[in-house]
């Protein structure tokens, strides 16, 4: 019984890995849908556990998600196995289509953005639905009215300068903040409240302090930038000195599982020398991709969009590859296909750095090998460490608010995220003289093709996954031949 769970949650990672467009936060309705609700291979809760988690960790946050439903499915080796499951795909994709497009050129590049049109349309009508799926979960109508509020405070604040270019508006954002800046602010109101969110004594100066931290860190900087390292060291040390103190009134305490942590680590640390070791023998800048690689999974706070500006200031400042190949190819590739950003990423730049040592493909996936294993083992070990300190405190009341307000959250930035990908994603792909408003006819044929299955599943019928995905992609396909 356990084998057969075991082998049927790889199987369910590789075909998320494989449908599982737009990457990062774009993902996570994915994944719930397929290991939740369809599949059921971890509860709602321990799902909830692993979005939490993986939410205020760097890293590949799918290959995170998927690193603790390995866990929890078959410990260390299931953990392994499921992150590498869903994190291939996307990875072994890139390298192909990259190696592709070094003999076709830019036509196939071309007929690649017209297909991810479609697709970035059906990703924006997915994280919609995520968001009212949210509001629907409340237990009462006070509560769902919380959570619809919290998704708009939430959204307004990422998503503002976004909504002005959805609209054509020549307005300068007052905010306009980052994902982590967001998730950042919510951390320190739990933290320093200890969870009693309804604690006047505690609640009013923390959004007191969250609100001047808005207004300094947002993009009108109504309160001079200057102060913000200030009140990013007042809210650490307030967030410290209420975890401290959480966990000191805390009477339930585990032992930290320090063998179990350095099995994992020891195992994250073979796999990539394992699959590091042809590249090894064929140029010493391996190593230094390695380094490299682990660096920028550390420091990508944020999503997928966040580990671009990491990866261009460690690869392409670095001079490991090109300004023009890292935008003209690794990412304008990775964009198009499923899967982990970051992963597809790392893998698209180690690919390349093998292709251009003799111009030959073969040597390009060898490389992409050690590319592709630290973006896993990377995000894998980091997620394990925190999971570690969360179970030795799982018990604290912080971590009981941050499970019920974490999804709300979330939600409002993946509204934010859906618009981005229209006004970055799918605008961004309109060729020059294309009718004016060609990116807004395919997103509307698209969502209006999606609605009549959505209607179709209300009805009984069973419309898979993949369905919608092929069809979104065919539409825009067709649609930008047509106008093209």
């Amino acid at each position: 019984m356990k084998v057969k769970k075991f082998i049927s949650m790889i199987g369910t990672m590789i075909k998320i890995g494989f449908i599982g467009f737009g990457g990062g936060s774009a993902l996570i309705p994915v994944i719930e849908d397929e290991v939740v609700e369809k599949d059921k291979i971890i509860t709602e809760e321990e799902f909830n556990d692993d979005v939490m988690i993986a939410s205020i960790t760097p890293g590949a946050l799918p290959v995170e998600i998927a690193s603790g439903i390995g866990k929890q499915t078959a410990g260390t080796r299931g953990m392994i196995a499921a992150a590498t499951a869903m994190a291939l795909p996307g990875a072994l994709l890139t390298v192909l289509l990259q190696a592709v497009i070094t003999s076709a050129g830019d036509m196939v590049k071309t007929q690649i953005n017209y297909l991810s049109m479609g697709i970035s349309a059906f990703i924006m009508l997915t994280l919609f639905l995520y968001a009212v799926g949210t509001i629907q979960q409340g237990k009462s109508k006070t509560e769902s009215c919380a959570y619809a509020f919290i998704i708009l405070a939430v959204f307004l604040l990422s998503g503002e300068k976004g909504i002005y270019e959805l609209f054509h508006l020549d307005m300068a954002p007052i905010f306009s903040l980052s994902i982590i800046q967001v998730l950042g602010a919510a951390f320190f109101v739990i933290l320093f409240t200890k969870g009693y969110i309804r604690c006047l004594k505690r609640s009013v100066p923390a959004g007191i302090i969250a609100l001047c931290y808005f207004l300094c860190a947002g993009k009108a900087h109504i309160i001079p930038l200057k102060f913000k390292p200030g009140i990013l060291l007042v809210m650490v040390i307030l967030s410290v000195t209420g975890l401290m103190q959480s966990v000191m009134e805390s009477k339930h305490r585990k032992k930290f599982p320090v063998k179990r942590l350095a099995k994992s680590f020891a195992f994250w640390i073979g796999f990539v020398c394992i699959l590091s070791l042809p590249a090894m023998f064929l140029t010493i800048k391996t190593l230094r991709l390695v380094g490299m690689g682990w660096l920028s999974s550390v420091m990508s706070f944020g999503g997928g969009d966040a580990y671009l500006s990491v990866a261009q200031g460690l690869f392409v400042e670095g001079n490991m590859i090109s300004k023009m190949d890292f935008y003209g190819n690794v990412v304008s590739v990775a964009n198009a296909l499923p899967g982990s950003i970051l992963c597809k990423i790392l893998t698209g730049i180690a690919y390349d750095l093998g292709y251009n040592l003799n111009h030959s493909i073969t040597d390009g996936f060898l490389v992409a090998l050690s590319g592709f294993a630290c973006s896993v083992a990377a995000s894998g070990a980091i997620f394990e460490l925190v999971f570690c300190v969360y179970e030795k405190y799982e018990n604290l009341r912080i971590f009981a608010v941050v499970k019920h307000f974490i999804r709300p959250i979330i939600s409002g930035l993946l509204l934010t995220v859906a618009i981005s990908l229209y006004t970055s994603g799918i605008r961004g792909l309109v060729q020059p003289g294309w009718p004016n408003k060609s990116a807004f006819l395919v997103t509307l044929i698209v969502l209006m093709a999606n609605g009549i299955l959505l209607y179709m599943q209300k009805k009984g019928k069973d419309v898979h996954l993949l369905l919608k995905i092929l069809l979104s992609a065919g539409i825009s396909f067709a649609v930008c031949n047509v106008l093209y």
